[in-house]
């Protein structure tokens, strides 16, 4: 298993992943956000190889004060779900925070049928918003406190 900076090369990778777990973690209507995220050039965005294969993606950005960053589409391929990918890709997202920014509080936002993942790495429940990103997804806000 390695990571690595995310390249345009693998663009279509990552959205075969997002497809991939559509529409029971993503909502059809997320997918052009997406694509315009990957297009971005600010972003902090890496990808998780199994062997050959990009299994996992996910990212952060800052705001421009560097006193909130916020976790970005953090993805595992259906098919590798509960194989530790999306654990590893936390962890090391969560350090090249911590490296950048320690001192700077995390957030995220997620659904309801992923929120008990982030809370076994310490993230806190905020906010919920029934139904947040389309029927039957709700929106899940979170937060890791900086120490």
């Amino acid at each position: 298993m390695r990571i690595e900076p995310y390249d345009s090369k693998y663009f279509e990778n990552c959205i075969t992943i997002l497809q991939s777990n559509t529409p029971k973690f993503i909502a059809y209507s997320e997918h052009s956000d997406y694509k315009d995220y990957l297009s971005r050039d600010d972003k902090i965005y890496f990808v998780l190889f199994n062997k050959s294969n990009i299994v996992a993606c996910g990212g952060y950005g800052v705001n421009k004060f560097e006193t909130k960053v916020g976790l970005a589409w953090g993805l595992v391929h259906s098919k590798y779900h509960n194989r530790g990918y999306g654990s590893e890709l936390l962890k090391y997202r969560l350090e090249h925070i911590k490296d950048n920014f320690p001192h700077t509080d995390i957030h995220l936002d997620t659904s309801q049928k992923t929120y008990k993942f982030f809370e076994k790495f310490g993230f806190l429940v905020k906010k919920n918003t029934p139904n947040g990103y389309g029927t039957g997804l709700d929106r899940i806000d979170m937060i890791l406190k900086a120490k």
